[in-house]
């Protein structure tokens, strides 16, 4: 009787909270707008400051350049110190949060939040070839996760929550509100509930209102093409997509390989990051281009006309020093660098095609933006994210047909080719670590009565039966289902089709491993 009356409790206070959990959703956002600006800020700079030292260790000549890499590799230490310490802050954090949904991470916000602001600000700012847009993304979801440990909540609960301030922080960092929608709802979820959505808008509204609120808003790249891309040259973008799909698996292939690198040199973690701070001062004084994020190399690339033989030696090392950034653990998203990548292996294709007789120059900004949807798509696997983030960021909508076509022939090269999505490397790489066997342990397990709000997948093996028929794991009700806008009470002969929605009481010591199990039926 006491669990059916805390089945009762959950059910009762999931219908009274929605409200509320919108409510808390766009103060979850407010905040982390709040934190984001500052983190831009900070990042800016660091930049400035190091732009203006530059000319000074060029002066300086030796002795400069030794001061500047002894602080560099201390600054380095530092980070490969607090990622050994807390392997959760590692990288951009996308992988992470996929992680905590899954309960089988978790986080603690208090510690890891001040710790992941101040490793991005200072691998990002010094010059790593890594973006603020993970970081960002990880930091909301922490403010998220901090708001949902007030007072007791459901499963469905902690997800809006923290999923509100992931798509608060892209948002803020991006001025690119629909884009944090669509990528909360396509690579976080990849399925779509009222309440989830409602939350995730709110978050991404209060985020991109608070740091337009400061920063300014529209798009950050501010590059519009002048020229629509002509539909008899559609055929070109096929070209186009294939070729930078490969660029987007050699990104990938990059990261990895300098990750395999490290461990076959038996570099200890606390030094990786090392590496990557000390050549940001060689490439940052000699080839700035490669240096940093990337959006300096975007702008460069649509104001100026560089030989190919230029262009190919920026995107070689472009990925070279981001797969030794990346791959060395240090905190900062790839984002920016795959996009700037895109845009170099864009202008590449671009460039070939000119020189050809097959392109007139003045499409060349165009093929770039392209490059950037396509290299996204690669790499992330997220083609609606890809389109929507490239238009947002560079306010180039008249451009969205030939975005679409060069984005599907990127995500079809990369299916055929068997390219993974990236953050589902990292995320597996997470599991098969050390640091997943303690967080199962130490956070995994939780008693209790937990809500979940489970969609019902195309080919799901629940997909088209009654729930009688299913073989369902122990200590599992099925409470509710919504079907469109109605939500009923089900019983065994009650029929689950794609796009159902449930609604069940789980109650186990091991949560992520019931999680898996319901999951696996509904997926």
């Amino acid at each position: 009787m006491d669990s059916y009356s805390k089945t009762g409790s959950f059910f009762k206070k999931r219908q009274e909270n929605k409200w509320l959990l919108v409510f808390e959703s766009l103060l979850t956002g407010l905040i982390t707008g709040l934190l984001i600006t500052v983190f831009r800020l900070s990042i800016t700079q660091v930049k400035n400051g190091c732009a203006a030292l530059y000319p000074l260790i060029k002066n300086t000549g030796f002795i400069g350049g030794c001061l500047a890499l002894t602080v560099l590799a201390l600054v380095g230490l530092f980070i490969g110190f607090i990622i050994t310490k807390h392997p959760m802050i590692k990288g951009g954090g996308v992988a992470q949060i996929e992680g905590v949904f899954m309960q089988k991470l978790q986080f603690s916000p208090m510690l890891e939040l001040p710790l992941k602001f101040i490793g991005g600000v200072l691998g990002i700012g010094l010059g790593l070839s890594m973006g603020r847009e993970g970081p960002s993304v990880q930091l909301g979801a922490y403010v998220g996760d901090a708001a949902e440990r007030i007072g007791e909540r459901s499963f469905t609960e902690r997800v809006c929550l923290i999923t509100a301030g992931a798509a608060a922080g892209l948002s803020a960092t991006f001025n690119a509100p629909f884009a944090a929608i669509v990528f909360a709802l396509e690579d976080l979820h990849k399925h779509l509930s009222p309440l989830l959505l409602a939350c995730v808008m709110a978050g991404s509204f209060a985020g991109d209102f608070t740091a337009s609120a400061f920063l300014g808003s529209g798009p950050i790249f501010r590059f519009f093409p002048t020229v629509t891309y002509p539909l008899a040259q559609f055929a070109w973008l096929v070209g186009l997509g294939m070729f930078v799909a490969l660029v987007g698996h050699g990104f990938k292939q990059s990261i990895y390989s300098f990750q395999r690198l490290y461990t076959l040199l038996h570099i200890p973690q606390i030094l990786r990051p090392v590496i990557p701070f000390v050549l940001s001062l060689p490439i940052g004084l000699w080839y700035t281009y490669a240096s940093g994020g990337g959006s300096g190399l975007i702008k460069a690339l649509t104001e100026n006309s560089f030989p190919l033989t230029s262009l190919l030696m920026i995107l070689v090392v472009k990925l070279l020093f981001t797969g030794i950034s990346a791959g060395s653990g240090a905190i900062g998203g790839i984002f920016v660098p795959l996009l700037a990548c895109g845009a170099a292996g864009g202008a590449v294709y671009a460039k070939v095609l000119v020189h050809l007789g097959f392109l007139q120059p003045d499409q060349m900004t165009n093929m770039i933006l392209f490059g950037m949807g396509a290299c996204f798509t690669t790499v992330i696997k997220a083609p609606m994210t890809a389109i929507v983030i490239v238009l947002e960021t560079s306010g180039a909508l008249p451009q969205l047909s030939g975005l679409v076509l060069t984005c599907l022939t990127a995500y079809l090269t990369a299916s055929f080719i068997g390219s993974q999505a990236h953050d589902h490397i990292l995320l597996e790489q997470i599991l098969e670590s050390e640091h997943y066997i303690s967080a199962q342990t130490e956070h995994g397990k939780k008693s209790g009565p937990q809500l979940y709000e489970l969609p019902i997948g195309l080919e799901a093996p629940a997909a088209l039966k009654k729930i009688c028929e299913i073989d369902w794991p122990n200590k599992c009700r099925i409470v509710g289902i919504i079907h469109g806008e109605k939500e009923a009470i089900p019983d065994g002969t009650t029929v689950l089709y794609p796009g159902d929605k449930l609604i069940i009481v789980a109650e186990d010591d091991d949560t992520g491993r019931l999680l898996g199990k319901i999951t696996a039926l509904t997926t």
